[in-house]
């Protein structure tokens, strides 16, 4: 078997994964009109999803690199399947927070053993591997917000989560079937991976990754409101996500290259810092078209940052313990996202668009900034020539 056939199951599980999820960002709009929220209370059912991601990745992910990475993905989409279904019933706010906090909670189960596996397949082209498996975790992601738009259409607000609870459901054998990583594993007996961030090369890289889901957290909690406010369904919203998609998708693999040739630093820092550039555009630009095509300029940008701000983590910390850093790292994501999500819908609902996204895009040139200066003369763990 070559090693991207081996990579293939990892992908589809972090792809399906990453669909239900991003379908629910494609109907948060409607869900905000149909149900009467705030976009404050829209912004505090995001904020709940990233934060128990945050609890489950922080507190768990460690487990991956001790071999319960299969069972980990199994428990995470049979929790993320309950969640999904629940969502059929529930009406008011706490109950659609408590349904997305168990989403987020089983992603935070999946995610870091799948990362973890694709790291540690081929130490020659850990860049390479980790973007494929973006790729994968994007192509859920771009499928997830068109499928649920068209099933509102069709079927109403409530379709898309039974269609994809139970697509999880029917989806759990394969998961129960995921092969083992090749890796070195963690025979420590150790009971945190909080002793990793004593590592000033991770902090660094953690702190660009954190500065990007800044971002994802105001893009979840604002883009489809906005789209809503300007006339635009569900539809719309879910290719507008998509086009921003699309790019990271194709690019992932060769991202990956480039960054394991070029050093992942430099390319994480270019990325992520025009990112966090651009996205104070999006309050000024009129209409949904523009907006539109500049999410996909975006996705350039964004497909060549996030998946070097990856390979820099992975970089940081030995074989045995990249689920633990790459854990952290999804932490730091959904932290970063959750912090930023209740703040932007504020910001939103009481400035309006255009300071809204100024303070976005402002506080994530910021902390992307903090992350290029820890960075800044440290050297990786894992043999390759990306210093600073």
């Amino acid at each position: 078997m070559t090693r991207d056939r081996e990579l293939l199951p990892f992908q589809i599980v972090i792809g399906v994964t990453a669909g239900a999820i991003g379908g629910i960002i494609a109907v948060l709009g409607e869900l905000r009109d149909d149900f009467g929220f705030t976009d404050t209370e829209v912004g505090v059912i995001v904020m709940a999803g990233f934060m128990a991601a945050f609890v489950s990745q922080a507190g768990l992910a460690r487990l991956a690199d001790r071999g319960y990475a299969r069972q980990m993905a199994t428990v995470g989409i049979a929790l993320s399947a309950v969640a999904l279904l629940l969502m059929v019933f529930v009406d008011g706010l706490w109950g659609w927070s408590l349904s997305r906090a168990m989403l987020g909670f089983g992603g935070g189960l999946t995610i870091p053993g799948l990362r973890r596996a694709a790291s540690v397949l081929d130490q020659a082209k850990v860049g390479e591997n980790l973007g494929r498996l973006i790729a994968g975790e994007v192509l859920g992601f771009i499928a997830g917000p068109i499928v649920s738009a068209l099933l509102v259409q069709v079927g109403g607000i409530r379709a898309p989560f039974l269609v994809f609870g139970i697509g999880m459901v029917a989806f759990l054998p394969f998961v129960m079937r995921l092969p083992r990583d090749r890796g070195q594993l963690d025979e420590s007996g150790r009971t945190t991976s909080f002793d990793l961030l004593r590592i000033r090369r991770l902090q660094g890289a953690l702190l660009i990754v954190g500065g990007y889901f800044v971002l994802i957290g105001a893009w979840e909690a604002v883009m489809p409101v906005m789209f809503q406010d300007r006339g635009g369904s569900s539809l719309e919203t879910g290719v507008a996500f998509s086009l921003l998609a699309i790019p990271i998708a194709f690019l992932g693999p060769f991202a990956g290259r480039t960054a394991d040739r070029l050093g992942p630093p430099r390319v994480a820092l270019a990325g992520t810092l025009l990112v966090g550039a651009s996205t104070m555009f999006y309050g000024v630009l009129p209409g949904l078209l523009w907006p539109t095509l500049l999410m996909f300029l975006f996705g350039i940008a964004d497909g060549f940052g996030f998946t070097a701000a990856q390979v820099a983590v992975s970089r940081a910390v030995p074989e045995d313990r990249q689920a633990g850093a790459l854990g952290l790292m999804g932490a730091v994501e959904v932290l970063g996202a959750g912090l930023a999500a209740l703040p932007a819908a504020i910001a939103y609902d009481r400035l309006g668009d255009g300071p809204a996204w100024a303070l976005i895009g402002l506080a994530t040139l910021i902390v992307v900034g903090a992350g290029g200066l820890r960075l800044r003369g440290t050297q990786p763990y894992r043999p390759v020539d990306d210093s600073v």
